[in-house]
This record gives structure tokens, C-alpha cells and sequence, in this order.
């Protein structure tokens, strides 16, 4: 979990009662890699009940495909039973899994951002929600395989929030599901010194509109009278997400 997600997630908890519904921070795949200590595909082969605490579960894994950390056959579940925040994963499910360290134990849980990747819908009522689960969780394994392979675990050290509102109007260029890396550099005062494309789009006319655009139109948020003894620099992803028509919109979420 994130800090935020953290603080979030224990505050439900000690509210947690029939009354209230657990609710998580919305976070970006390259974010939650930043913040996570161990990223991995795994298949749960086995989950047991933690005999010391109540609020775990401990699962056997097996690794598929590891992102970040160490290679781990077992790993806990903050699974919570008695709150409204219940997280149990069922045996021979394969999980994209986000781990991280809280009171000195790595595990994951109904806030993490785990995503069960054995997921199944009612192809009748709800007849394109397999397809665009399975689009989505493509595009973010594309992000994983990216900064793993790059080895870009601190992508926005400073934990900034980048905003480009005119992304929006962007469209009418075909593009497959994918994203686009953009290096911005910032000054002491988190002023925006340069941009730089790191990685385009296939389509290059979008890649330019959309370079473009993040020249004139990025902003990014900071807190007040922030600033650092060096430049900078941060990570922003920009997506492609693709209508049944081929063509695309654009946007860093």
C-alpha cells in the first residue's frame, strides 16, 4: 500500500463496521510500482490463517513473472475477515500482485492494487466487460515490463502530480492500447525546464500532438513554497485507450 492508501485503509478499519464500506485512493500503475516493495505475477497455490494475527492470512505462491523485489514463495495477505475491508484471495488464482512493507510486514490486501487476473464476468449482462478487463490489465503488465526492464524504480521521486486537461481534445488518430513516456526536467523551484519523449506511441502523428500539447499545456501540481537544493527530474506516462472505432483518446491516467 501507499502511505495514503495506508492512513486510508486503517481509519476504515477502525471504523469498520456494517455501516461502512471500504473505499481506496485511486492510484496510477507506475505510482504503486514506485511505492511498492515487491511486484509480481503469481499464482496463490495455498493460503493458511497466520496463527499470531488475526489480520493476515499467509499465501504460498507461485512466481510468473516478477516486476520488482525478491523472489518470494510466500508472502502474507492483510485480509482482515472481521471488517468491511475483507480480502481473501481464492486458492489458484493468479494475481497481479502490489506488496509493501507495513509495521515491518511485506503483504497486500483489499487497498493495494492488486489485481486478480483469474477474474470472470457475466458475458450477458455484462457483454464488454471481459474484454476491456483484459485490455487494461495488458496495458498495465506493458507499464510493469517497461520500468522492470528499465530498472525505473523512482520514476517521480518527489511523488508529484502531473495535469495536461487538454489531452482530452486529441482524437481521431488510431493507435493500439499503449503509452507513451514523456522526461520532464524541473528546477529547484519544480518549474518545468524541458521535456523529453522517452518513449513515443506507435502512431508517431499522436505522439507529436500529444508532445506537443505536453509542452504548452503540462502542469504540475506541487505543494506551496516547495522546492529542492537540485534539479530534478520525473517520469510521466500519457495512454492510448482504444474505441471499437480504431481511433484513440489520451490521457495520464
Amino acid at each position: 500500500m501507499t502511505k495514503f492508501n495506508i492512513i486510508l485503509f486503517h481509519a476504515l478499519l477502525l471504523l469498520s463496521t456494517g455501516a461502512y464500506a471500504c473505499s481506496c485512493a485511486s492510484i496510477r500503475v507506475e505510482d504503486n510500482f514506485q511505492h511498492s516493495q515487491f511486484v509480481a505475477k503469481a499464482k496463490i497455490l495455498k493460503i493458511t490463517p497466520d496463527p499470531k494475527n488475526k489480520s493476515y492470512h499467509d499465501a504460498e505462491i507461485e512466481l510468473i513473472t516478477l516486476y520488482k523485489g525478491e523472489h518470494l514463495k510466500k508472502l502474507k495477505i492483510l485480509s482482515t475477515l472481521n471488517s468491511s475491508c475483507r480480502f481473501l484471495p481464492s486458492v489458484n488464482s493468479t494475481w497481479l500482485i502490489f506488496a509493501s512493507e507495513w509495521q515491518g510486514v511485506l503483504s497486500f490486501g483489499f487497498c493495494s492494487g492488486s489485481l486478480n487476473l483469474s477474474e470472470t464476468f457475466d458475458p450477458i449482462k455484462y457483454t464488454k466487460a471481459e474484454r476491456n478487463y483484459r485490455r487494461g490489465i495488458a496495458l498495465k503488465q506493458q507499464v510493469l515490463e517497461y520500468l522492470s526492464k528499465k530498472k525505473l524504480f523512482d520514476p517521480n521521486p518527489l511523488h508529484l502530480t502531473a495535469f495536461n486537461e487538454n489531452l482530452e481534445m486529441i482524437e481521431g488518430y488510431k493507435n493500439k492500447d499503449g503509452f507513451a513516456v514523456f522526461q520532464v526536467d524541473l528546477t529547484t523551484d519544480l518549474s518545468i525546464a524541458s521535456i523529453k519523449i522517452l518513449k513515443k506511441f506507435q502512431n508517431h502523428a499522436l505522439t507529436k500532438a500529444v508532445f506537443d500539447s505536453m509542452k504548452k499545456d503540462l502542469t504540475i501540481s506541487k505543494p506551496e513554497n516547495k522546492t529542492t537544493a537540485n534539479p530534478t527530474r520525473m517520469l510521466i506516462f500519457c495512454y492510448c485507450h482504444q474505441f471499437d472505432s480504431g481511433e484513440g483518446s489520451v490521457s495520464l491516467f
